[in-house]
């Protein structure tokens, strides 16, 4: 039987064409711009902005009252949503901007529906500052993270693709963050760049790999799959588990409470994660090899390459028939 070892081996990455590897991870992300493009073009923004960043007053009480019940019951207030919050019988409800005159109102009727609750409000104004400052946080990652790469490997190409990558988790992550109309929030910025730092912790292994060791391209991806595949799979588990602690576990008992803080962080970054296997190994690998294929084209010229072609044939050969 064969272990997972055996399993790496038989898979050859430069058995398939750069085109192919190239343009299958290139056209998912054409299709996340159109995403995002259809999202801008229907409320303005490429992403549904949350709570952090439009503003808005958040009412959190203790009830035994249903989602649709307490939906019904604000219905003369600019409710947005509601949720399961932290405890038992915990109720998050979510207001747009309100009058002073509306809020007057609400107040009056939480103290004497409720007798207790908790009140936040976000002005309009912070939330644009902070809107505004999650983005250059966003492009000041994505500048240090190019400099830095540049710097490592000192080549346009290998570094491109680096930031080629890294930049197209993002935008699938966003766009699959579209598709279940999950709201940006401060949590799922916190996603977005801890998910640049896994995205280039694989990138630059692949490229150290296949740059910078001696031997042959197919055995260098190989190794660098490897080990690749095995860091970032951990890494799912171990999200999906907090994915699965955050916003499953309370259905099943009610000893455990939904956090969706947690929640959001883990499913972006499941949805930048498994996008990542696909921009790493396929667009990533494929920008790769084309760069080693020109450079040894120009060094060696076209009998080299066909040699080491050729050699590559040979090895394989051998292996089938042992």
């Amino acid at each position: 039987m064969p272990d997972r070892a055996s399993r790496f081996e038989q898979v050859d990455l430069t058995s398939y064409s750069v085109k192919k590897m190239v343009g299958i991870p290139l056209l998912i992300v054409l299709i996340a711009v159109a995403v995002l493009t259809y999202t801008y073009l229907s409320i303005d923004t490429p992403v549904r902005l949350g709570m952090d960043f439009k503003g808005g007053t958040i009412v959190t009480i203790l009830t035994d009252e249903t989602k649709e019940e307490l939906s019904a019951k604000f219905a003369a207030y600019p409710i947005v949503s509601v949720r399961d919050s932290g405890g038992a019988n915990e109720k998050s409800i979510e207001f747009g901007t309100m009058s002073e005159p509306q809020k007057d109102a609400l107040i009056s009727m939480l103290k004497d529906a409720y007798g207790s609750y908790e009140m936040r409000d976000i002005s309009p104004l912070f939330g644009q500052e902070l809107q505004a400052q999650a983005v250059k946080a966003v492009i000041i990652a994505f500048i240090l993270m190019a400099i830095v790469v540049f710097v490592v490997f000192r080549t346009v190409i290998p570094s491109f693709a680096v930031i080629l990558s890294a930049f197209s988790d993002i935008i699938i992550a966003v766009a699959c963050m579209d598709a279940i109309k999950m709201e940006l929030s401060l949590g799922t910025v916190a996603a977005l760049l801890m998910l640049i730092g896994y995205s280039v912790d694989s990138d630059i292994l692949l490229t150290t790999n296949l740059l910078r060791k001696k031997g042959e391209p197919r055995d260098k991806l190989q190794g660098a799959l490897k080990t690749g595949i095995t860091m970032t799979s951990t890494t799912l588990v171990a999200v999906f588990a907090i994915f699965f602690v955050s916003s499953v576990l309370h259905r099943v008992s009610s000893q455990f409470a939904p956090i969706p803080i947690l929640r959001d962080i883990s499913l972006v970054l499941l949805f930048g994660l498994t996008a990542d296997l696909m921009n790493t190994w396929l667009l990533n690998a494929g920008l790769l090899r084309w760069y080693v294929e020109r450079k040894a084209l120009k060094r060696y010229g076209k009998r080299g390459v066909e040699r080491g072609g050729e050699k590559r044939k040979e090895h394989k050969r051998s292996k089938a028939d042992i």
